[in-house]
């Protein structure tokens, strides 16, 4: 409850617009108000003159289309309607300045969650399912909103409506007062205790929701290889489970939350007689009229939407707060790096080479208790062409994912130009490097914008020269609209080829100083592989570049390569080199020519 009383600080930002919307609605209360108040004084204006002239009329019937009754009956029928004309248009004018509002508040809070999610480390991702920070950033924030929106307003309607109903009913009889409002006690005891339970069981509703949307959105992402292998039916089960998980659940808090119109109803059931046994009692004896017990009924029955709302807002306001919760949690989570405005950033110059160096570092990731990397150390020279191999698993991955600071190291330092890059702005960092990951991902839009991703306003023809350098310029003029094909979800139209050259020209484009290929010409063939690495070679020649391959043919021209298993480096030097040495390379590359022959039988 506590972050939720935070997240106040938006009503401040709206305070004139929020300010506005509880005035309309304290005046739509207060000709809501206003109609019994006209209906007990026309009853008893009618009973007034039926008692004064006794004795000239023989029914009721006469004394209501009697010229006296008429005129009060007129008069008070048309007061009767402006008060429900402007009641109406007043609570018109609530919904749209409070509810509004809540909406322009829905907006600033998801886009500040998108802004922190943005800033988030490769740490928390990994912590974290997909599905959890969706929905994180969707379903929670929807949620948070009906506090900001129908909580707040049913809240200032029960309170300004309560007041004013509770305040006349004082006024004409303290005591019927008393008896009208003695259930109400017993219903706010039992939304006390309930609140809690509802507040426990939206959390843990929420949370299984997540599991819910991540169980789908994995589903939906690999369609292609649970087809392939023929698991619709497995998968649907798996999902059918947390399906139940969640019905059961849901069904619970549903249980309680059902018990409120039903108490409710009694409770105001409970009232309508109190006011009518001890009212009837009070008119016998004179103290109050007939009028003020039609009026007494009709407040009571105007209590019951704030009595009904008080139980829906307590509703709302757990489930906000259950929501609340778990975006705190997630806005509470350490940035990748808080970038302040100081003056003592070191700077990359745009003609500065760029030298690397590990000394002594070591890596575990979040989570694990083992090391993917251990005491790694090597210098790379600017311009220089290094590559890293090694088996499945041997940390290749893990190391040149530190040179960008996707994470940081757990210990020992990377230097570039002979400085801790820690001291250089993140921002400034990264925009010197160009990087190829492993899994390759294209956005569902055009192959324009896809290749221009990392540069902004890009010229058609530095797009044209970027997608030719990597090999992907003949695929893309096949295409009937070319650069402005759109590309399905995740660049599923395009093989896996291609996938992985729109993925380099998006790298090159931006003329990095250092470029980072992660095992990125695994699915081209050699002689497009060939093209683009001698490429590489003649035009690239002062941009540091870092290959990591399994192939031979991909690293054997490198300066130096580094020969990479559990974690520390087992070999290194040129091609020639490591061939002499007969060891793990040596082994490695016996192996692919051997391939490589059996393949051309």
């Amino acid at each position: 409850m506590k972050e939720l009383l935070k997240l106040n600080r938006f009503f401040y930002k709206y305070k004139g617009t929020v300010l506005l919307g509880v005035l309309f609605l304290v005046m739509a209360n207060g000709f809501l108000v206003w109609i019994p108040v006209l209906i007990r004084q026309t009853m008893d204006a009618v009973e007034k003159i039926g008692n004064e002239y006794e004795f000239s009329f023989s029914s009721t019937w006469e004394v209501l289309i009697s010229p006296e009754a008429g005129t009060i009956l007129a008069t008070n029928s048309f007061f009767l309607m402006l008060a429900v004309v402007c009641y109406g248009i007043l609570l018109y004018a609530t919904r749209q300045t409070l509810i509004v509002t809540s909406r322009k508040i829905e907006y600033d809070m998801r886009n500040e969650i998108y802004d922190k999610i943005q800033k988030l480390p490769q740490s928390y991702y990994t912590r974290n399912s997909t599905g959890d920070i969706y929905v994180r950033a969707t379903e929670d924030v929807m949620r948070v909103r009906e506090y900001f929106g129908p909580a707040f307003m049913y809240m200032i309607n029960t309170i300004s409506r309560a007041g004013i109903i509770i305040t006349i009913m004082i006024l004409v009889n303290p005591v019927l007062t008393m008896w009208a409002l003695l259930p109400l006690p017993i219903l706010s005891v039992f939304a006390y205790f309930v609140s809690g339970y509802i507040h426990k069981r939206s959390n843990a509703i929420q949370e299984q929701y997540a599991k819910l949307a991540g169980r789908a959105q994995e589903s939906f992402s690999s369609i292609r290889l649970i087809k392939a292998f023929s698991r619709e039916e497995h998968e649907a089960q798996r999902f059918e489970e947390e399906s139940e998980v969640y019905r059961k659940k849901k069904l619970k808090l549903d249980i309680v939350e059902s018990l409120f119109h039903p108490i409710l109803s009694l409770m105001i059931g409970a009232s309508i007689v109190l006011v009518l046994w001890q009212g009837g009692i009070m008119v016998i004896e004179g103290l109050i009229t007939v009028g003020n017990i039609a009026e007494f009924i009709i407040d009571v029955t105007y209590l019951t939407w704030p009595v009904a709302s008080l139980g829906y807002t307590i509703n709302l306001i757990q489930r906000s707060a259950a929501s609340q919760e778990r975006i705190a949690k997630m806005m509470r989570e350490a940035e990748e790096s808080v970038e302040t405005d100081r003056n003592d950033y070191e700077i990359l110059s745009e003609n500065e080479s760029v030298d690397i160096e590990f000394q002594n570092v070591s890596f575990i990731y979040p989570g694990s208790d083992e090391a993917a990397l251990k005491n790694i150390s090597f210098k790379i020279k600017s311009g220089k062409k290094v590559a890293f191999v090694g088996r499945t698993g041997s940390g290749k991955t893990s190391l040149i994912q530190l040179i960008p600071r996707i994470f940081n190291p757990t210990a020992g330092k990377v230097l570039v130009n002979g400085k801790d890059y820690l001291s250089y702005k993140l921002s400034e960092l990264r925009k010197n490097i160009g990087f190829v990951p492993q899994d390759t991902f294209l956005f569902s839009s055009t192959i324009k914008d896809n290749i221009c991703f990392g540069v902004q306003d890009a010229s058609i023809s530095e797009i044209e020269t970027a997608a030719e350098r990597a090999q992907i310029l003949d695929n893309i003029n096949d295409f009937e609209n070319k650069f402005e094909t759109v590309l399905g979800e995740r660049g599923i139209t395009l093989s896996g080829g291609q996938k992985q050259r729109t993925s380099i020209a998006r790298a090159l484009i931006r003329n990095p100083k250092i470029l980072i290929l992660d095992d990125s010409l695994s699915a081209v063939d050699t002689n497009t592989e060939d093209q683009i690495l001698k490429y590489l070679r003649d035009s690239f020649i002062n941009t540091t570049t870092i290959i990591v391959s399994h192939r031979i043919s991909s690293v054997k021209d490198a300066d130096e390569i580094f020969v990479l298993d559990n974690g520390q480096i087992l070999e290194s030097g040129t091609h020639q080199q490591l061939l002499k040495q007969k060891g793990y390379y040596a082994n490695m590359y016996k192996k692919q020519l051997l391939e490589k022959e059996l393949a051309e039988l």
